[in-house]
C-alpha cells in the first residue's frame, strides 16, 4: 500500500534505499500533507531530500518547505541544514526558493517564517542566485511587518551583511532600529559590522575609530536589549583593548580581567546544548565562534598588559607563548582570521615599544627562541623580535616609528616634529617631554584624557581636521593639567589659587579670577603662542580666550555659578552662548565654569567634573561638541573638612 512507503520512509535509517516504484510524486504529496508536522515532518523532509528519487520526492519536500511544515518541523529542519544536512544541487535551489517563500509569506506564523528564513539562508550559502534573492528580500524589509519575525530576520541580515558587506545590508539594519523588539538586535549587528571594519583597517587611527563605533552600538544594545551578556562581552573585550592600546594600565585590570570571564562564562552558558550538535554550517552558528574568540583576546590582553607592568615574569614561557605572542599575531592566533589587520596595527605598536624598554623581557624572548626551534611561533617571535631591534635602531638614530608612537598617546607627539628636526636638540628634547608625559601622568587622569578624546570622535570637524585635531588635543591636554593642578595645589604653594578657598559668600570671587588663572597657566604652557585673550568679533562678540593655529580658530568661555547644577545643567545654563562663536569654524570648543555651590569645602573627583556633551542649537540643526571643566571654589583643606 502506498501509506506503507511514507512509514518505510521514516522508520528505514537509510531512506535512500526505500523502494518508491509503487507511488507517484502526487500520491507521495497527498500522503504527506498529513505527516509534516512535528519532528516527524523533519525527519520526513530528511528523508525525501536524501532519497535517489528526486523524481517522485522533490515536489513533496517542496511543499513541505512551502506549506506544511509547522513550527517545530520547521525548526528542526533548519537545525539539520545548520549541522550539515545536505541537499543535492538542483533540488537545493528549488527548496531554498519555498523556504524564502514562506518566509516572506506575511500570513504564515512567525516562528515557521523565522526558521524558514534561515533554512533559505544556509542553502544560499552554498547558491548564488539563491543567497542574491534572500539579499533582495531582506533589503526590502518592512518595518511593519511582524516585530518578532523581524528581530529573528535582523539577526539574518546581519549574517549575510558579515559575508556580503555593503551599505543596502547595512541600511536595512538602521531601519529596523525603529522596530522596538528588534531595536538591540539591529544596534548588536551593526556594532559587529563596525567591529569588522576595524578588523579589516590597515592604520591604527582607522582601527580605533572602528573599534570605538562598535562600542558604542554593543552599549546601545545592552541598554535597549537589557541583559544581553553578548553586548557585555564585546564591550569588555574593547574596552580592554583600548586601554592596552593606550600604554596605561588601568587601576582596575584585574577587576576587568573577571568581568570579561564572567561575560564569558554566560555567554558560553547560553550557548552550551547538551542535546544538540552545534551548527557549525550555519552563518549565524559561526558568529557564535567568534564570540568566544572575542572573549580569548581580551582576557589575553589583560594578562599581557598585567605581564608587560611587572619587572620579571615567574612563568616566562607561558607569559611568551599564550600572551605575547599570540596577542602580537591576534588576527590568526585567537580571531582566527586569515590575514592580519587593524588588530596587529594598534597592538604590535604597544608590544614593540614595552619590550624596547624592558631589556629583561627582551631577554626572556631570546632565550625562547633559542629553545624552541620547532615551535610554530617561531616565525612569530622572529617577527617581533626584528622590529624591536628595529625600534631601538631608530630611537638611536633619532627616527620615531610607529612602534615607538604606538607606546603611548603621547608619544605621538614625535610625529608632529618634522623630518629635519627630528635629529636635532629640539626634537630630543620633544621626545624626552612625550616620555615625561606618559611616565609622571596618573592612570586616572591618562583615562579620563582618553575619554575625553574618545567622546569628541563623534564631532564631525574633529574628524575630518588633523590639524585643528591637533591644535584641540593639546589646548584638551593643557585645560586637563590646569584642572588638575588647581585641585591639588594649596594657597601655601601657589597664593594665586587663593580665590578658590575663599569662603566667605560676601567675598565670592568673580568668573575673571578663574579667566586670569588659566590664561597665566596657558602662557606658561607650549599654547602661548596660539592663544589670545579677549579676543573680539568672534560670532558678533568677545570670546574669553580664542586658540589659533593655521586654519583653525576654537574657544575657551569661562563662567561661574553658585546653583547646583549637574555637567548637563552646566551645558544647558552656559552651552549655547558657546556653540554661538563657532559660527564660522569647527564646532568645538571649552566652556570652563567656576563651581561656587556650597558642598562642604571638598571636591568631586576630578573625573566627575569633566565631560563631553554634544548639543544642537535651537536655531539651526549641526551638533557643536563642548568639552566642558569644572573648577571647584569655596573649598578648604582637607584636615578641615
Amino acid at each position: 500500500m502506498t501509506s506503507d512507503v511514507l512509514q518505510d520512509l521514516l522508520d528505514t535509517p537509510e531512506a535512500g534505499t526505500v523502494d518508491l516504484s509503487s507511488i507517484t510524486a502526487g500520491e507521495l504529496e497527498d500522503l504527506a500533507r498529513t505527516r509534516s508536522r512535528d519532528v516527524e515532518g523533519a525527519d520526513l523532509f530528511i528523508a525525501l531530500v536524501g532519497h535517489p528519487r528526486q523524481d517522485i520526492t522533490l515536489a513533496c519536500a517542496v511543499e513541505i518547505a512551502r506549506h506544511n511544515a509547522d513550527v517545530t518541523a520547521m525548526i528542526e529542519i533548519a537545525a539539520w541544514l545548520g549541522r550539515g544536512g545536505f541537499i543535492v544541487g538542483p533540488a537545493r535551489s528549488r527548496i531554498g526558493r519555498a523556504f524564502l517563500d514562506r518566509a516572506m509569506d506575511r500570513s504564515q506564523d512567525y516562528g515557521a517564517r523565522s526558521h524558514a528564513l534561515k533554512a533559505a539562508m544556509i542553502l544560499g550559502q552554498s547558491d548564488r542566485a539563491l543567497l542574491l534573492r534572500l539579499q533582495a528580500e531582506l533589503i526590502e524589509l518592512d518595518v511593519e511587518d511582524d516585530a518578532d519575525f523581524l528581530r529573528h530576520a535582523t539577526r539574518v541580515t546581519g549574517a549575510v551583511l558579515a559575508q556580503e558587506p555593503g551599505d543596502d545590508l547595512r541600511n536595512a539594519l538602521e531601519r529596523l532600529l525603529q522596530v522596538g523588539e528588534a531595536e538591540d538586535e539591529a544596534s548588536m549587528e551593526l556594532g559587529l559590522d563596525a567591529l569588522r571594519d576595524g578588523l579589516d583597517a590597515s592604520e591604527p587611527e582607522a582601527t580605533i575609530h572602528a573599534f570605538e563605533r562598535a562600542r558604542a552600538w554593543f552599549a546601545k544594545a545592552q541598554e535597549t536589549g537589557g541583559n544581553r551578556d553578548d553586548a557585555r562581552l564585546y564591550g569588555r573585550c574593547l574596552d580592554t583593548l583600548v586601554a592596552f592600546q593606550s600604554g596605561r594600565t588601568p587601576a582596575d585590570l584585574a577587576d576587568r580581567i573577571e568581568g570579561i570571564k564572567a561575560s564569558a562564562f554566560a555567554y558560553t552558558a547560553y550557548l552550551t546544548s547538551s542535546d544538540r550538535t552545534e551548527e557549525t554550517h550555519s552563518w549565524l552558528g559561526l558568529r557564535n565562534q567568534e564570540r568566544v574568540h572575542w572573549s580569548l583576546l581580551g582576557h589575553r590582553l589583560a594578562s599581557l598588559d598585567l605581564s608587560l607592568s611587572k619587572q620579571a615574569w615567574l612563568n616566562a614561557a607561558a607569559v611568551i607563548q599564550e600572551e605575547l605572542l599570540a596577542v602580537y599575531a591576534a588576527s590568526r592566533t585567537l580571531i582566527r582570521r586569515s590575514a592580519e589587520g587593524g588588530l596587529e596595527a594598534v597592538l604590535r605598536p604597544r608590544i614593540v615599544g614595552a619590550l624596547q624598554r624592558e631589556t629583561h623581557s627582551l631577554a626572556l624572548l631570546d632565550q625562547w627562541i633559542l629553545e624552541n626551534a620547532s615551535s610554530g611561533l617561531l616565525p612569530t617571535a622572529t617577527d617581533l623580535r626584528a622590529r624591536v631591534a628595529e625600534a631601538r635602531e631608530d630611537a638611536i638614530l633619532h627616527r620615531p616609528t610607529p612602534a615607538a608612537v604606538g607606546c603611548s598617546p603621547t608619544a605621538a607627539l614625535i610625529e608632529l616634529i618634522p623630518e629635519d628636526l627630528r635629529g636635532s636638540a629640539l626634537g630630543r628634547v620633544a621626545a624626552a617631554m612625550a616620555y615625561l608625559t606618559d611616565a609622571t601622568t596618573a592612570t586616572v587622569v591618562g583615562d579620563l584624557f582618553d575619554t575625553v578624546i574618545r567622546d569628541l570622535r563623534r564631532n564631525g570637524d574633529y574628524r575630518r581636521d588633523p590639524d585643528g585635531r591637533t591644535l584641540f588635543d593639546i589646548v584638551v591636554w593643557t585645560t586637563v593639567l590646569f584642572v588638575v593642578m588647581r585641585s591639588n595645589v594649596g594657597v601655601s604653594s601657589l597664593g594665586r589659587t587663593r580665590y578658590l578657598f575663599e569662603c566667605d559668600p560676601a567675598k565670592t570671587p568673580l568668573e575673571a579670577e578663574l579667566h586670569a588663572d588659566y590664561f597665566e597657566f596657558l602662557m606658561g604652557s607650549s599654547l602661548a603662542s596660539v592663544c589670545q585673550a579677549e579676543a573680539r568679533d568672534i560670532g558678533g562678540g568677545r570670546v574669553d580666550i580664542l586658540f589659533s593655529f593655521l586654519r583653525t580658530r576654537t574657544v575657551a568661555e569661562i563662567k561661574r555659578t553658585r546653583q547646583k547644577l549637574t555637567n548637563d545643567g552646566v551645558v544647558r545654563r552656559f552651552g549655547l552662548q558657546k556653540a554661538s562663536y563657532d559660527v564660522t569654524n569647527v564646532r568645538y570648543g571649552i566652556l570652563m565654569v567656576l563651581d561656587l555651590r556650597e558642598i562642604g569645602g571638598g571636591q568631586p573627583v576630578v573625573s566627575e567634573r569633566v565631560s563631553v556633551h554634544h548639543l544642537v542649537p535651537r536655531w539651526g540643526t549641526s551638533e557643536h561638541a563642548i568639552v566642558l571643566f569644572r573648577v571647584q571654589g569655596r573649598r578648604v583643606t582637607p584636615s578641615k573638612v
